[in-house]
């Protein structure tokens, strides 16, 4: 007599193995492989992009130009896609530094690296980034020069010096020092009719070091734009201001200067009695 008992459990138990082999395959399937990155270097020709400062948190991770995930710097992540893959990493900033403002930074050309990743695998990536062969520089001002490229507001107190007594890189950085009797102070850069108004980023790159917070921005013609306000920092600190929007909205104007300053006022008087700021590696930068 034919066991019906028997042949339900041999079914049952073809079934688990079967289950479990496909599982099995399937998380084998699945098995990461780790990337690791420590930080992202940056590199310049001097000569024409000036100074490789910079300030860079987070990687933007892309296989095969699909985003991986953004990281902040150090980390170790995994990926699900192995075998030969193309890894392209990103320099990410903090967008006119803020910190919740991430950003990958388009004037910088990605690090590309051909990688066979295998399952469990551990890849210790260190990138070295630069800016992409387009950006151009329209103002570089790095101090090191017989000559400042400055215009000041003609009620100005004080001026942008060289000095040498605290120094971002290089031998000199510019310095701001207002005296107790002085309550104003205004620097632009000369005035630019080549900045590109097609929806084309613009950034204002800069050093700083402050104990008075300052106010930069544009003038377009003669109307005042502020963007950001530079917070007293104690160590310097690189920026990244995106002035893409200010000079986009300006299709009118005829010339665009980029300005920083500060004023103190009975209703918002200086914080310091005497304000010193040191700025450094300035660059107004786009496509």
């Amino acid at each position: 007599m034919h066991n019906f008992r028997t042949d339900y459990f041999i079914g049952f138990l073809l079934l688990g193995v079967l289950f479990f082999s496909c599982s099995k395959e399937k998380f084998e399937a699945t098995v990461p492989a780790y990337i690791s990155i420590d930080k992202i270097d940056f590199t310049t020709n001097y000569a024409t992009e000036g100074s490789a400062s910079s300030n860079i948190p987070d990687a933007w991770v892309y296989l095969d130009d699909d985003l991986v995930g953004v990281y902040e710097l150090p980390a170790t992540f995994p990926v699900l896609k192995t075998g030969n893959r193309e890894l392209k990493i990103y320099g990410g900033i903090k967008d006119n530094g803020i910190a919740a403002s991430r950003a990958r930074y388009l004037l910088y050309d990605p690090y590309v690296l051909q990688l066979d990743l295998q399952p469990e695998g551990v890849y210790k990536i260190e990138p070295t980034i630069t800016y992409n062969p387009d950006v151009k520089f329209t103002w570089l001002e790095d101090f090191e020069n017989a000559s400042l490229s400055f215009l000041y507001h003609s009620f100005s107190d004080t001026v942008v010096f060289k000095q040498t007594s605290d120094v971002k890189e290089g031998s000199v950085s510019g310095g701001i020092y207002l005296e107790s009797n002085m309550d104003f102070f205004e620097a632009t850069s000369v005035a630019y009719t080549n900045l590109p108004q097609n929806g084309s980023v613009v950034y204002f790159e800069m050093d700083f070091k402050t104990n008075e917070p300052i106010w930069v921005g544009i003038y377009d013609d003669e109307d005042q734009y502020k963007k950001v306000k530079l917070n007293v920092k104690d160590d310097w600190t690189k920026i990244y201001i995106n002035l893409t929007d200010l000079v986009n909205a300006r299709t009118t104007s005829n010339e665009i200067k980029v300005f920083f300053g500060m004023a103190s006022t009975t209703q918002a008087p200086f914080v310091s009695s005497n304000p010193t700021v040191y700025i450094d590696n300035l660059k107004l930068v786009h496509y």
